[in-house]
């Protein structure tokens, strides 16, 4: 099917410069396009963001992602004074690599210019890729902003496209697909020495086997909040140690019953002194307490609660 110009449309019109569509419309994403078209149509007068966002039905910080987009590509100036055009062959410079400042990386210290950025894509087939699977992973446009850090991840961090797409997606599945996210798991596990594509799928698979062992511990323990640091270190140690769930579970029915309350350090204690005797299953433990039960006088505690409550003293919640 062939489109064209319907000419009856004709009756005020406003220019757009042709660089606009030569180079940065396919950059550009949609939010760009409408805060562009919108800025031109109404030359002449001021608007503030949030009047642009609320005009366009468009969130500010789209707004202000898209004037900083046309900025770099020098079509629109804060202030009065209009930008420059920039010329038809515009040569790319080469970007330095970022000095890192912190642990914690930062793209946006990559200022790629949009011309720059699609230099990159017109000449590395990588790059090209990188972007293509980045936005299928987002379901969107990658913006000016995720476009640089893209970059910045592959050049300075040296990690290959599918690394990157890998790592993106699955920060998007665990809903933390914020671009200063997936810098820095990007930068942390490169600094570990996880930077191929086999590696990061291993990193992936232990990391949710993980978060599904925590899961269920949170399940279990009614828990409504993450855990804190110290209680990761020993839901940790009891994945390392290979404690069953039904085991942890038992321990802390019998931390309730005991002191009425979630307590990791109890409940770890528990674990502990249950292994130290192998007692590694529901049955055998209750085998060994009926046993201690009919050893002793009808008037004294049984083996479980009375052992159990003896260890509130030493071991406060953490």
């Amino acid at each position: 099917m062939d489109y064209c110009f319907n000419g009856g449309c004709w009756g005020a019109v406003f220019a757009v410069p042709q660089s606009v569509v030569d180079n940065y419309v396919k950059l550009a994403n949609e939010a760009a396009v409408k805060v562009l078209l919108f800025v031109l149509r109404n030359s002449g007068r001021n608007f503030t963001s949030e009047e642009i966002a609320a005009a366009l039905n468009l969130k500010e910080n789209q707004v202000e992602e898209a004037f900083l987009f046309w900025e770099n590509a020098n079509i629109l100036s804060k202030g009065s004074e209009p930008a420059a055009l920039p010329e038809k062959e515009e040569k790319a410079v080469t970007a330095e690599k970022p000095v890192r400042k912190s642990s914690i990386p930062s793209g946006t210290s990559y200022n790629l210019k949009p011309t720059e950025i699609a230099e990159r894509v017109k000449n590395s087939e990588d790059v090209r890729v990188m972007f293509t699977m980045a936005e299928a992973s987002f379901g969107r446009p990658l913006n000016h902003t995720e476009q640089r850090s893209f970059i910045w991840m592959h050049d300075y961090l040296g990690l290959s496209a599918d690394v990157l797409i890998t790592i993106a997606a699955y920060c998007i599945s665990i809903d933390k697909g914020n671009i200063r996210y997936i810098e820095a798991l990007a930068a942390d596990w490169s600094e570990k020495g996880i930077n191929t594509l086999e590696a990061v799928q291993e990193e992936i698979r232990i990391q949710e086997e993980k978060n599904s062992f925590n899961g269920r511990i949170m399940k279990t323990f009614g828990m409504t909040r993450r855990p804190t640091a110290k209680q990761q270190e020993l839901i940790d140690s009891w994945k390392s140690k290979g404690y069953s769930f039904e085991l942890i579970e038992y321990a802390y029915e019998k931390t309730i019953e005991a002191i009425d309350k979630l307590n990791f350090p109890y409940i770890n204690k528990i674990l502990e002194n249950w292994y130290s005797q192998g007692l590694i299953t529901k049955s055998k433990i209750d085998n060994e307490s009926q046993s201690r039960k009919s050893v002793k006088p009808e008037s004294e505690h049984s083996y479980d609660l009375n052992d159990y409550k003896s260890l509130v003293n030493n071991f406060g919640d953490k």
